[in-house]
C-alpha cells in the first residue's frame, strides 16, 4: 500500500513562483508610477505661496479672495506713490 502519486515537480514549483514573482513586480511598478503621477499633478495644482499653510488644496473662500485683490491693489497704491515722490524729488532737485 504505498502511495503512488508522484508530488508536484520541483521544475514546475520554480516556473509557478517565478511567474508570481513577475506579476509581483508588474504590480509594485505600476503602484509607484500611480503615486509618482499623482503627487505630481498635485504638487502643479498646489499654490506655495499661502503664508503659513502647509499645504493649500486650491480652494479659496470667497473673503480671502476679496482680501488678497484688496492687499494687492494697497501694493500697487504704494508702489505708485513711491514713484510719484521719486519724480518729484527728481524734478524739485533739477529745478535748482
Amino acid at each position: 500500500m504505498t502511495d503512488a502519486t508522484p508530488g508536484p515537480d520541483a521544475e514546475m514549483l520554480l516556473k509557478a513562483q517565478k511567474r508570481r514573482n513577475a506579476w509581483l513586480a508588474v504590480a509594485l511598478v505600476a503602484f509607484v508610477v500611480i503615486v509618482g503621477v499623482t503627487t505630481a499633478i498635485r504638487i502643479q495644482e498646489t499654490d506655495f505661496s499661502g503664508g503659513d499653510r502647509l499645504y493649500f488644496t486650491g480652494y479659496m473662500d470667497e473673503a480671502a479672495s476679496e482680501k488678497a485683490d484688496r492687499v494687492a491693489q494697497e501694493r500697487i497704491a504704494a508702489r505708485q506713490a513711491a514713484e510719484a515722490a521719486t519724480d518729484t524729488e527728481a524734478a524739485d532737485n533739477g529745478d535748482e
